[in-house]
């Protein structure tokens, strides 16, 4: 497939994908923005909760049998979905019950175990089954078919909304809709992916049968969580991080200053969104060209990731930065606007987060998970204690406790370019000079 077709394709897929949590969110916005803004912030604190829990099997189990299948032509691929789908799940059940940390923080806020119920039963739901839909989307593009993977977000999308309004029809309190329509949605396209695996597999050759089998036989919990576990610390230090950070703008600012920022974060989605299109598709050739050493080759991809990351971060914040007759967004996320400024700041911090998967995917092709590792420590580091400082200045501050989410978000995303390109950049050189004649000790 062209590389065009494919970012197109790509491009869909992370659209719809991500579509279908915006279109959520704005529910959800809609739902409780007027009388009940404290709500709104446990919404979105549950939403931090799962994504966290998310990570631990994606991280752990999906990412490195990404990694694994590239020994593997690239139809032969889809031979391990199933394989890896089935192995998961009992790690991914597990991290689903860590979204009951939440729940200590609502009962601080005055939100009773019952008025929390419906947000910890969905979320938990969600975090076993949307990682599964992704290895399965980023599986199928591993396997040249970038067009099926966009199919299944499009069947994403459409059955959370779907399911959504057959939810309303039937009179289900407003705490179980959003993230259990997201829930509902995730598990039914996880079955039309298995399905399009499936019928590929059948149509394999007798040799890519037998390199699959083999494959297979080597993929266990243990030797996929061999490269997994540096993968998975560094992701629980960054979404246990973010789930910190908003616990902290809820206890110190307010509920109110949080759900004003997710609001502003929801606006921002599309660059996010476009980040992980090119990821999707740029991703796998980032770990490819980084894993032989090929710096020029990597570094061409990295500058395509952050030129048009660059480019939609500037025009998006144009169109939605402000609230103008022209920016639809300004009346379906009011909110949002009632602090200026707030939209931009986050369309910038989600525009520096988005330039840096680039880095990570080389990292990790490199091998380099325990650099990631360090470079995660640090900016996570930076990253909480701008959030703590500024909402503890809130009380002093006009808006400020608003501001903290945007502001620790941003200084995370630049840090994580620098220190990415930083680890990288030694990298290359060791690969250099580990190629001379007697590793560069003699002319």
């Amino acid at each position: 497939m062209k590389l065009s077709r494919a970012l197109s394709a790509g491009l869909l897929d992370s659209g719809f994908a991500s579509l279908a949590t915006f279109a959520l969110n704005l529910y959800a916005i809609g739902r409780w923005e007027d009388n009940a803004l404290d709500v709104l912030g446990i919404y979105f604190l549950f939403m931090t909760a799962f994504f966290m829990a998310s990570a631990i099997p994606y991280q752990l189990l999906y990412i490195p049998a990404e990694k694994a299948s590239l020994i593997l032509a690239p139809a032969a691929r889809l031979g391990l979905m199933l394989r890896v789908i089935v192995l998961s799940l009992p790690t991914a059940v597990l991290s689903g019950a860590l979204v009951a940390i939440t729940l200590a923080v609502g009962l601080v806020k005055g939100f009773t175990f019952g008025e929390q119920v419906p947000f910890l039963v969905t979320a938990g739901l969600a975090a076993v089954f949307s990682p599964m839909q992704n290895y399965a989307r980023r599986l199928l593009h591993l396997a040249g078919r970038s067009w099926s993977a966009a199919t299944v977000s499009i069947v994403q999308f459409a059955v959370a909304i779907g399911g959504l309004f057959v939810l309303l029809a039937f009179d289900v309190p407003a705490r179980w809709l959003p993230i259990g329509a997201l829930a509902l949605a995730n598990f039914v396209s996880v079955g039309v992916a298995l399905v399009m695996s499936h019928r590929a597999v059948g149509r394999l050759s007798p040799e890519e049968s037998a390199a699959v089998a083999r494959l297979q036989d080597t993929i266990t919990h243990r030797s996929l969580a061999t490269s997994g576990r540096w993968l998975v610390t560094t992701s629980l230090l960054s979404t246990g991080t973010n789930f910190i950070v908003e616990s902290i703008i809820t206890l110190l600012a307010g509920a109110v200053a949080l759900a004003l920022a997710g609001s502003a974060k929801t606006v921002a989605q599309p660059i996010l969104v476009l980040a992980n299109g090119l990821r999707s598709v740029l991703g796998p050739k980032s770990m490819e060209t980084a894993g032989i050493g090929d710096r020029a080759a990597a570094r061409r991809i990295s500058r395509t990731f952050s030129r048009l990351t660059a480019i939609a971060v500037v025009l998006y914040s144009a169109l939605a930065g402000w609230s103008w007759f022209l920016n639809p967004l300004a009346a379906l996320v009011e909110q949002a606007y009632t602090v200026p400024g707030l939209v931009v700041l986050s369309i910038i911090a989600a525009g520096l987060n988005g330039a840096a998967f680039s880095g990570r995917m080389e990292l990790i092709g490199a091998g380099r998970e325990t650099d990631l590792l360090r470079a995660e420590v640090a900016t996570n580091s930076m990253q909480l204690a701008t959030a703590t400082v500024a909402a503890a200045l809130s009380g002093a501050v006009t808006n400020l406790g608003a501001f903290a989410r945007p502001i620790a978000f941003a200084v995370l995303g630049g840090g994580r370019i620098v220190l990415y390109d930083r680890a990288l950049e030694a990298y290359y050189r060791a690969r250099a000079v580990a190629a001379r004649p007697f590793g560069g000790g003699a002319g």
